[in-house]
């Protein structure tokens, strides 16, 4: 699956804050199952195209602001996860992006390196490590008025810069702090965004909030993967080199379903490819493989083979698909098949 950028805007910032300063935008990062890193959705060696998408909150000095209702920070309801990811690029420096999902419900958000999760009035949440500013959500109850927190207090006033989108709410006071609060749509649930910030980095981090909410996903809660090699060994003729050439790729996909980086080097046709390929192993990634077949060797004198083998697999944030690879073999000094590559 090649990989994809996406470049989102997210304003210039006065001053460094817990998260960061300066003008900012997002980029989005490869998918889990990807050729470069199948269980990261963050880290790929390619280069890709990168698109401008719409821009995000302005500042307050911004003039003249959208009129209110607007803008929209979500086309339509809330896309559903591709395996894609995003980084924060930060007045030219790079801040990685960390797919996560919602502990309880169908949602998840891109949460920048230096962000974490956490519990917060019983749902989760993302946001700085003293827990001062976040973002999290909650179902919306179609009967239920504008409301926000856990003790659900009135909203009473709402923000200049914010009154533009259309999902915005309003907002409420929270002791030194203000919560924003709007209102999307996933599957045709409603749910309740709330974006908490602290009076002294307001304005440093409610922009990059506002674009962690824009790009929220929808993923479906689905049951543990069961990990394994659930193939039926395809039929590469009865000679002993082509039996070799079988138990080598057998041989690589146990070794990926166990993470075992050991026995996953000994397929290698060399050291080099061996470390290249260490991502489909470094990871906590859960595979499934299901079919394999021999597609031969490509042409009478050459020194290749090539399987092609389809999979699921499924991360630590419970994002799950399906998958194909070509797996490719060379003969090395010795003789003996080995895997060259796995594309």
């Amino acid at each position: 699956m090649p990989h994809i950028q996406k470049i989102v805007w997210i304003g210039c910032l006065s001053a460094m804050a817990a998260i960061s300063a300066g003008c900012s935008n997002i980029t989005d990062s490869n998918v889990p199952g990807a050729k470069s890193s199948p269980a990261q959705p963050a880290t790929v060696p390619a280069a890709a195209p990168t698109t401008a998408a719409p821009a995000a909150s302005p500042t307050a000095e911004s003039s003249p602001l959208p009129a209110a209702k607007s803008v929209a920070l979500i086309q339509g309801e809330v896309p559903e996860y591709d395996g894609s990811g995003r980084s924060y690029l930060v007045t030219g420096t790079e801040l990685q992006a960390k797919y996560s999902a919602d502990q309880s419900l169908p949602l998840a958000v891109f949460m920048p390196e230096n962000m974490s999760r956490f519990e917060q009035n019983g749902r989760t949440a993302w946001g700085t490590s003293d827990k001062e500013n976040w973002i999290s959500f909650r179902v919306s109850n179609e009967d239920e008025s504008a409301q926000a927190g856990k003790d659900k207090p009135e909203i009473a006033g709402s923000d200049a810069v914010l009154q533009q989108y259309k999902e915005y709410q309003g907002g409420y006071s929270d002791g030194n702090s203000r919560v924003d609060v709007f209102k999307i749509q996933a599957q045709k649930q409603v749910y309740q965004a709330e974006i908490r910030t602290t009076a002294e980095q307001r304005k440093e981090l409610l922009p990059l909030f506002v674009n962690v909410l824009r790009e929220v996903q929808y993923m479906k809660k689905q049951p543990p993967l069961v990990a394994g090699v659930f193939v039926q060994e395809p039929d590469v003729g009865k000679s002993k080199e082509n039996r070799q050439m079988l138990k080598e790729v057998m041989n690589c996909l146990e070794a990926i379903v166990a993470h075992d980086k050991e026995k996953f080097l000994s397929t290698m046709h060399s050291p080099e490819i061996g470390e290249y390929l260490l991502f489909f192993v470094e990871n906590s990634t859960v595979y499934r493989f299901t079919e394999l077949t021999y597609e031969g060797i490509a042409a009478e004198g050459t020194q290749r083979a090539t399987f092609n083998v389809r999979y699921q697999f499924m991360t630590d944030e419970g994002y799950q698909a399906d998958q194909n690879y070509g797996i490719y073999l060379l003969r090395n000094k010795q003789g003996e098949w080995k895997v060259a590559n796995i594309d």
